[in-house]
């Protein structure tokens, strides 16, 4: 009787070994997420490792914090060695539970742990898809068994995804990206050095976009605001970063575009919190979101946010009180609410202070990482 006591204290007390599954480890929201969870979860209770089909800069973040990284160099969607290799892992580390994030990570994951026998998975929503992919959520909904918990970002992205895969909101589990807003706070030294780089006096707004460059961020719909602005006689000064697809669209605009004169392109900047401090507006034109990750970093510096009228930045931004919220697709919209902010100090103030206490209040770090390990410990003590 002792000795089976003994075996239930032991097998209690044994670290969850838990994978994060990733489709790459690029610097954008989702691999983010990846890098906080993985190197801020309790040790004492989780070992934690993180495999990749493609890799990134994110890759040397998380050797750099002690977090095992395992590249499993898939080269394409019919790169049926990566599952092999996942496999084979999954196997080695005796994996507990496996955690997808993504959708090609979920593909891969989901026949990997049961080839692999690993008794535990977790899926995370990043995002409100709002491309024309309804295989995703048949996907989903044909494999729901495989999976523990779906965990969403916010509960916009979690209705979302539960209108279009059909799955009952009893198997979600919304989680809130969360944020080190202090990591993030206005370095005046920084701001005095990159705006005397860039030759721009301190009385001169500075308009910031960072995130990746692609469709659903609204670029385009950015760089047409801009242009209305400058043929209005009302340029705004603008810095854009990141990487992406839309890259080689805001190269043009700079070369040829009408407001691109008054535009400056930064490429994949490593210290985001350099160039928020350098900057007194953000915006984000998104089509749709999850949960709007580089808005709520802007915020946490401190500055005033315009945002797409979408539910999750809505959200983000307490209805409006806590940021602008222009509608979507509206480029003139957004024009106007930049003239406006970029002509009025005091309420550039009041909306980041706002902002900032907003991230700080009810999307804390800790919150996050609380909350992914009291579902793994749940998730895990069920049987499998």
């Amino acid at each position: 009787m002792l000795a089976a006591v003994r075996v239930r204290w032991f097998e209690n007390m044994r670290r969850v070994r838990v994978c994060q599954l990733i489709t790459e480890l690029g610097p954008a929201g989702a691999e983010r997420c990846v890098y906080e969870l993985s190197r801020r979860l309790d040790r004492d209770r989780f070992e934690v490792q993180v495999a990749a089909l493609r890799g990134g800069v994110v890759a040397d973040w998380l050797a750099r914090a002690g977090v095992r990284v395992t590249v499993l160099g898939v080269r394409g969607r019919w790169d049926v060695r990566g599952l092999g290799r996942l496999v084979g892992l999954l196997r080695q580390q005796r994996i507990d539970l496996l955690h997808t994030h993504l959708f090609h990570a979920d593909l891969v994951g989901r026949p990997a742990a049961a080839l692999a026998g690993v008794p535990h998975l977790v899926h995370t929503v990043h995002t409100a898809e709002g491309r024309f992919r309804p295989w995703q959520f048949a996907y989903a909904r044909f494999l729901a068994d495989s999976c523990d918990r779906v965990v969403s970002v916010s509960p916009s992205a979690r209705d979302f995804h539960a209108r279009r895969s059909g799955l009952p909101l009893r198997r979600y589990e919304v989680i809130p990206n969360g944020l080190d807003a202090q990591a993030f706070a206005r370095d005046e030294a920084s701001r005095r050095r990159l705006r005397c780089q860039w030759g721009l006096g301190e009385d001169q707004v500075l308009l910031a976009f960072l995130g990746r460059l692609d469709r659903e961020k609204g670029l385009d719909v950015l760089l047409s605001a801009m242009s209305h602005l400058a043929a209005r006689g009302r340029p705004v000064e603008a810095i854009i970063a990141g990487e992406g697809p839309a890259r080689q669209m805001i190269e043009n605009f700079i070369a040829h575009g009408e407001g691109g004169r008054c535009c400056r392109y930064l490429g994949f900047v490593p210290d985001v919190r350099a160039v928020l401090s350098a900057a007194d507006i953000f915006v984000m034109p998104s089509r749709w979101e999850g949960f709007g990750l580089a808005a709520a970093e802007a915020m946490a510096a401190s500055l005033p946010v315009i945002a797409s009228d979408i539910p999750p930045l809505r959200g983000l931004l307490d209805g409006g009180t806590a940021g602008v919220l222009v509608e979507p697709e509206g480029s003139v919209a957004l024009g106007e609410a930049i003239l406006r902010l970029a002509e009025d100090a005091p309420l550039r103030a009041a909306l980041g202070s706002a902002g900032r206490r907003r991230v700080v209040e009810a999307y804390p770090i800790e919150q996050n990482i609380a909350a992914h390990e009291r579902l793994y410990s749940q998730v895990t003590r069920e049987s499998p």
